[in-house]
């Protein structure tokens, strides 16, 4: 059992509940997990990464009432919107089928045993007739050739007539087994061997395909109108990873995206960061250690941080972010100081060449100050 998969995914569809019993679902989750890959192994558009989100869904949309459970978000299921209601169909089909295999209609009974009669078993009673039959031919041919082989009189003649009966004999056993190779072949009893399969194309796992790509792109909820615009990166920079895996790229620009439209999620909570390096070291295919997969990521977020795109998520998520951020620091500046604070910057200006003659009170307390220091030389010469 996943069960780290389980809560994220009951974390992410019915994120407001905390109930006790949050070990019932988990084991109801893991129960249809296990069903859906024995009924449905391979789910379309590589939708198999929000199998647990489905299973969750599903459980939970199911046990809403007994166990008093919010109600489940659909729109946190990291598959394409226009295959998640057909989806969710399948598995209530799957959960309908875990009821009915855990609650039966009736007591088991004894399997009541079959007694072997001879109607039972027809093909042997056709070979057991067949054989009956071809039997006694081979006494009967030998008893009729030697009574004429007595009865003829020349030795060619015996060559002949011994040799006519053979061959007659030998096409009424050869009508016998066909016969009986005929009734083999119609008997149900006897399986047929069948066509041999055309092998499947095998998947690279080092290559990642656009449908991964964009199925990555929904697990950690990347908006659509960004996702294109990714691809079109992913693809410019492909070529440096031709003697690699395609996945560190992938996650650098997934990585690049998410710390940007999350910056003030991930500065603000502890831990979520690692959280989100946790989540995306498990989603990945490509083999990767932890400490590969974040030094790929900081490489190839300095890669593509003049991307186009990037600047629009920076200026979309970040940027509001950053004038808000100045107006708390100018406040706090301000509290710590005090009112006036902007005098103390202008200090000195009298003897800068922009500043000299910037108002007339400016002049005078210019005129004040270099009187003041005249005398005060004169005094100590």
């Amino acid at each position: 059992m996943s069960s780290s998969q389980i809560n994220q995914a009951l974390k992410e569809i019915i994120p407001s509940y905390n109930g006790e019993n949050r070990s019932k679902l988990i084991n109801y989750v893991d129960s249809l997990y296990h069903l859906s890959l024995r009924k449905q192994s391979g789910l379309p558009n590589n939708s198999g990464i929000g199998r647990y989100h489905l299973c969750t869904y599903v459980i939970a949309e199911k046990y809403q009432n007994l166990f008093d459970l919010p109600t489940p978000d659909k729109s946190r299921i990291p598959i394409q919107p226009q295959l998640v209601d057909k989806l969710i169909d399948d598995f209530r089909d799957f959960v309908n089928q875990l009821s009915a295999a855990s609650t039966p209609n009736s007591s088991p009974q004894k399997r009541k045993r079959i007694a072997s009669t001879p109607n039972s078993s027809p093909q042997k009673r056709k070979r057991t007739a067949s054989s009956s039959q071809t039997t006694p031919v081979s006494g009967s041919f030998m008893g009729s050739l030697n009574e004429k082989i007595k009865q003829s009189g020349s030795p060619l003649k015996k060559l002949r007539q011994a040799a006519d009966t053979t061959s007659s004999n030998s096409n009424n056993d050869n009508d016998i087994e066909n016969d009986i190779d005929n009734e083999d072949k119609n008997s149900p009893f006897i399986e047929k061997p069948k066509t041999p399969s055309k092998r499947k194309t095998r998947h690279d796992p080092k290559v990642v395909s656009i449908p991964e790509f964009i199925t990555f792109c929904n697990t950690f909820f990347i908006p659509a109108k960004y996702s294109s615009q990714m691809i079109r990166t992913f693809f410019l920079h492909k070529h440096k990873f031709a003697k690699k895996t395609d996945w560190p790229l992938a996650c650098g620009i997934i990585y690049a995206a998410y710390i940007r439209i999350n910056s003030q999620l991930l500065s603000k909570t502890i831990g979520a960061k690692s959280e989100f390096m946790a989540l995306m070291l498990q989603y990945q295919r490509g083999g990767l250690s932890k400490s590969t997969l974040q030094s790929w990521c900081t490489l190839v977020g300095d890669w593509i941080k003049d991307e186009p795109w990037i600047q629009a998520i920076e200026k979309q998520y970040v940027a509001g972010n950053e004038i808000r951020e100045e107006d708390r620091m100018q406040n706090e500046y301000r509290g710590r100081v005090g009112e006036g604070w902007a005098l103390l910057e202008r200090f000195g200006a009298m003897i800068h060449g922009e500043h000299l003659y910037e108002s007339n009170n400016q002049i005078k307390y210019y005129n004040t100050w270099s009187k003041r220091a005249h005398d005060a030389f004169e005094q100590l010469s």
